[in-house]
């Protein structure tokens, strides 16, 4: 075992008991923190809504200053 093993060998068995993750659950795709629920932690789509509550609140404001619609998008000639 190298020097820099036996001085990080504490430190990272510390580190992971701080993550939440396991081999048991794993984080992927799939997982609850991974999908757009309505907290911070999400960032995937999840039925339609993609992002963290703040991503989703943002968005919305946008969309309602925004002059083009899905009836009167940005690339028609009338806008």
């Amino acid at each position: 075992m190298s020097r820099l093993e036996e001085v990080n060998a504490p430190l990272r068995n510390k580190e992971l008991a701080k993550n939440p993750y396991s081999s048991n659950v794993p984080y992927s795709a799939g997982h609850p923190d991974a999908l757009s629920t309505g907290d911070e932690q999400g960032k995937g789509e999840n039925n339609g809504s993609i992002g963290s509550s703040t991503d989703i609140k943002t968005r919305e404001t946008l969309l309602a200053k925004n002059k083009f619609t899905p009836n009167k998008e940005y690339n028609d000639s009338t806008a």
